[in-house]
């Protein structure tokens, strides 16, 4: 007998949990349970013991929070199966989970679905799918609806559920990620970064030591590095919130060998509806921008600059001539990043860089002056950030791909400024 998993290989389901529906897991004793609650998981020919400890049971805040929340059937959506209202499915399922507690054996349910996540060797019962995804988003109600408010709640659940965002960069990228999947509740995401988090990202990523480091199991030498992918633990973050959902990891980042698959359909992989650029290299900002340009998908790019979000959204879904950035020559643009990489060391090259790309609106309050070097600087960052204003950014690019998916126009550039609440709008 073993227990967690020991090897992986990355993109195949390792952060994927192991899904078992829960009676046919009893009925062919995929799990089966001792007398003190430990669960046995037989897989592959293997049996994995999992402690009681590491098993957990999210069915009751599921039906109980949806049996309080859900409106009473004169005004809760409808399905669009016969009339029926999404509280008369529930009622359904109410009844259902009260059969199955009733016929409930010592710590043998035959209700939902097991997801086994092997990282942590931990067993988590959810209840079905549709029911997982409906608690999720129920909250949300139609907050966001489409511009003519035609469109059902039903409906834009559907546009969401079928809407594939790929992010590149795992630092603001992690926050927007995390928003849109709140707000989306999409089936399938991308995510590339080939980067290492470090405890330096915690001022700006909701990160936890696990996040961070492997444990010392895979430890064979004190020198050994254990940094974990951005990409991966983003993977991981995200499975951990929602079994269901399907990410697909670029954990060598987006660069010409795999920038097709990273935006196209492609080994079980749906297209990208819409791609989202928070990478630090020069040359992959303007690759992803190329080939969006070239695929006619829209991308955004939020820039956290001090106390300040800019967020840029070039709509090649709506006009393919469009620039690589906003009011700047694509042939300026790339002499700009090329002097970037022959002058690794100067700053005010650097500098000019990041003014073609996103303009000079940045350099105001207590950045203006780290840029100038006329404060302290703790560090060797380039461009500190802030935690709160990667997070602001996280949240107005999930609202931004919500609202483009339902049809709303954006103007090609916004900076917000949270500390005098100043907002600047190019059209």
């Amino acid at each position: 007998m073993i227990h967690p998993f020991q090897s992986k290989k990355i993109n195949d389901p390792y952060y994927k949990p192991l899904l078992l529906e829960a009676t046919k897991a009893h009925k062919g004793k995929s799990i089966t349970y001792r007398r003190d609650g430990t669960a046995c998981l037989r897989h592959h020919h293997k049996t994995i013991i999992i402690p009681p400890d590491h098993q957990f049971d999210l069915t009751q805040a599921t039906i109980f929070g949806l049996n309080e929340r859900l409106t009473s059937s004169a005004t809760s959506p409808i399905t669009g199966r016969k009339g029926r209202t999404l509280r008369d499915e529930f009622n359904d399922e109410w009844e259902t989970y009260t059969h199955a507690l009733e016929k409930a054996q010592a710590h043998q349910l035959d209700y939902g679905v097991y997801a086994y996540y092997r990282e942590r060797n931990h067993l988590v019962r959810y209840c079905p799918p549709s029911w997982h995804r409906v608690v999720s988003i129920a909250s949300s109600s139609k907050l966001i609806a489409d511009p003519k408010g035609k469109h059902t709640w039903k409906e834009i659940r559907d546009i969401f559920e079928h809407t594939t965002v790929a992010v590149a960069g795992g630092s603001v990228g992690n926050n927007i990620m995390h928003g849109a999947v709140m707000d989306l509740r999409p089936r399938h995401v991308k995510i590339a970064d080939k980067s290492l988090y470090k405890m330096e990202n915690i001022n700006r990523v909701r990160l936890n030591y696990w996040d961070i480091v492997q444990s010392n199991k895979n430890r064979l030498h004190a020198s050994d590095t254990l940094l974990r992918n951005k990409a991966e633990v983003m993977a991981s973050q995200l499975y951990a919130i929602d079994p269901y959902i399907n990410v697909h990891i670029y954990n060598e980042g987006v660069h010409k060998g795999n920038i097709n698959h990273f935006f196209g359909a492609s080994k079980g992989e749906p297209q990208a509806d819409i791609v989202i650029e928070e990478v630090d290299d020069p040359r992959v900002k303007l690759l992803i921008r190329e080939e969006a340009r070239k695929r006619k998908i829209p991308l955004i790019m939020a820039s956290d600059m001090g106390s300040c979000v800019q967020l840029d959204i070039l709509r090649y879904d709506k006009k393919q001539n469009l620039p690589l950035t906003y009011g700047m020559k694509d042939s300026q643009l790339y002499a700009s990043m090329e002097a970037v990489y022959k002058n690794p060391s100067n700053r005010e090259i650097f500098f000019q860089f990041v003014d073609d790309l996103i303009g000079t609106d940045y350099r105001q309050d207590e950045l203006k002056k780290i840029i100038e070097g006329k404060t302290e600087i703790p560090t060797s960052t380039i461009i500190p950030q802030l935690g709160s204003t990667a997070a602001v950014a996280g949240g107005l690019v999930a609202e931004i791909i919500c609202r483009l998916r339902l049809g709303y126009d954006y103007p090609s550039r916004v900076f917000i400024n949270k500390r005098t609440f100043a907002v600047k709008i190019y059209r």
